[in-house]
């Protein structure tokens, strides 16, 4: 018997004809946490707990070096500390590879504040607080 799981590879490659490991990764996302679901429903009051984030991907980590300094900015910032660009001296460095983003200064004037982005986040092994 063919497995279930090519057959559908076969399908999405055939009909889509483009690349599918994107579409593949959702689906099987899509019916593991379905099933997970179904059977939370189904196991009554001892089932364990629903996953805090269900459906969200964390955010792939960085596929460059981060030095330990640069790493202690980045758990610092995760920690709640909202530094400014003139605060951080390498605020390019974090910048051109996407671990933060900048924005307006919340007082009106003065230098850009500096918030992680979701690879930044996942630098530090942490995932952004919800709300």
């Amino acid at each position: 018997m063919k497995d279930p799981k090519e057959t559908l590879h076969h399908l999405l490659d055939s009909y889509l004809r483009c690349p599918t490991e994107g579409a593949r990764m959702d689906l099987e996302q899509a019916l593991r946490s379905y099933q997970t679901d179904w059977i939370r429903a189904r196991a009554g009051s001892d089932a364990p707990a629903a996953e805090p984030a269900r459906g969200a991907r964390p955010a792939a980590k960085p596929k460059f070096p981060i030095a330990a300094a640069d790493l202690e900015v980045l758990r610092r910032m995760a920690d709640g500390w909202t530094p400014t660009i003139g605060e951080v001296t390498r605020w390019a460095w974090f910048e051109n590879r996407e671990l933060v983003e900048l924005q307006p200064n919340p007082e009106g004037s003065g230098p850009e504040v500096m918030r992680l982005a979701p690879a930044g986040w996942a630098a530090v092994g942490r995932t952004p607080p919800q709300g």
